[in-house]
């Protein structure tokens, strides 16, 4: 028999009685990129491994369980540029070129941009005579893919997210950061960057690893606990993203160091005194102090940060402060837990978009029911969520709260008695 717990126990301890809300997060240009090594071509001498790739993952994270809701969030256009600003060679190492029309340039400024261009221009046309020549760029590859991937994902009930000048990353943050109390969530990534995200409620599958991160098993996947994730990439930077760290400390040094790092939480401030007394242990010692660790306490770096190093890497590796605009924001507000639509999303939009792109691997042999069954599940899910959505009761109900919040933020204290009753009765629903 089932236990009733009184309200007033519930709210005094913190439960909860709602079944938790499963969520996964798919870090979608990571996924892509990674499954873009799949160079299988269609019937019109086009790629779409890409695509095959990504639904095979996404198959395989839906078989694991019964998912309330699986987003998609996507790098967009001119991602990278809220980085950029604090930080000029962010991703310059993948020859990221951002929209830079707003900033105002010297004829000097621009002299050096066409003379670069020309150059880069140069080196890609030599690198190109080594490929083999194909009707598309790889850039053009990509994005036909993703087009087509969105395209797939819409009909198959999957949120997905894009928003100018925002990465995926952000969007991955800020959701995980406004999530509900009872809600739990599965990140999918190829980026260890997002393993600072995890805690009790919050894990990451890594796809190379195929493996899932969690709070427990963290020290033993990423050779240190999660809550050192950023400490580890101020210090050390990122190569990845080309951020650079302290002049000579990589990871293995940073460890040797400090090796406490591995299973304690530290921050900016325990490193730099804890340096001073090893330094200082040395100098007792009759040992020449460490060059490294002078350099952690005098904060020296070959990168552009200067002494503000601490400080730029923590804005632009720490995802506590997720760097998204004000669209962005309003975007994920409105999607996250909404109802979605199920009028036109149907199989047969699905399967003509496969039909126009050739996909024998999905449409031959009458694969294609089975290749999607896997989303069946998440299918109804969100059609029951809908469904239960359009009780006229539980609308009007989610409408009176709206107003009635409304009225109270604006300092309207003039709301009857009764009034007040039926508020506090619908803040409790």
């Amino acid at each position: 028999m089932k236990q009733v717990i009184k309200k007033k126990i519930i709210n005094k301890h913190n439960l909860t009685t709602e079944e938790p809300i499963l969520t996964v997060l798919f870090d979608m240009n990571s996924v892509m990129k990674m499954a873009l090594v799949d160079k299988r071509i269609n019937g019109k001498g086009e790629e779409y491994g890409m695509v095959f790739q990504t639904l095979i993952l996404m198959k395989k994270i839906l078989k694991m369980r019964s998912w309330n809701f699986v987003y998609g969030m996507y790098d967009g256009y001119n991602s990278g540029i809220l980085r950029y600003n604090l930080y000029g060679d962010y991703k310059m190492n993948r020859g990221k070129n951002y929209d830079l029309n707003s900033v105002p340039k010297t004829d000097y400024e621009k002299y050096i941009d066409e003379y670069c261009k020309r150059v880069i221009a140069y080196s890609q046309k030599k690198r190109r005579q080594k490929e083999v020549v194909r009707n598309e760029s790889e850039e053009e590859n990509f994005n036909r893919q993703r087009e087509i991937i969105f395209s797939c994902l819409e009909e198959l009930f999957i949120r997905q997210v894009i928003c100018d000048n925002v990465e995926g990353d952000d969007l991955i943050a800020y959701y995980c950061k406004n999530k509900k109390p009872n809600e739990k969530i599965l990140i999918v990534s190829g980026d260890r960057d997002l393993t600072q995200l995890i805690n009790d409620d919050i894990c990451v599958y890594a796809i190379q690893l195929r493996k899932t991160i969690t709070k427990d098993n963290a020290i033993e996947h990423l050779g240190h606990t999660q809550e050192n994730v950023v400490l580890k990439k101020i210090i050390c930077g990122d190569v990845s993203d080309n951020i650079v760290g302290i002049k000579g400390i990589g990871e293995t040094t940073f460890f040797q160091l400090f090796p406490e790092a591995k299973a304690s939480k530290m921050d900016i401030c325990d490193i730099i005194e804890r340096s001073k007394v090893l330094n200082e242990e040395r100098i007792h010692n009759k040992k020449k102090p460490l060059k490294s660790l002078e350099n952690i306490i005098n904060r020296v770096t070959d990168g552009c940060q200067g002494e503000h190093i601490y400080e730029i890497n923590k804005k632009i590796i720490d995802l506590s402060e997720p760097m998204v605009t004000d669209d962005a924001k309003e975007e994920l507000d409105n999607l996250m837990h909404a109802p979605l639509d199920p009028d036109g999303r149907d199989y047969k939009n699905l399967y003509q978009i496969v039909l126009n792109n050739d996909m024998g691997d999905i449409i031959s042999e009458n694969k294609f029911s089975t290749f999607f069954s896997d989303f069946n599940q998440l299918i109804e899910n969100e059609k029951k969520y809908f469904k239960k959505s359009q009780n006229p009761s539980e609308s009007l109900n989610r409408l009176l709260i709206f107003y009635l919040k409304k009225i109270c933020q604006k300092g309207k204290l003039y709301i009857s008695l009764h009034c007040m009753r039926v508020t506090k009765y619908l803040l409790n629903y």
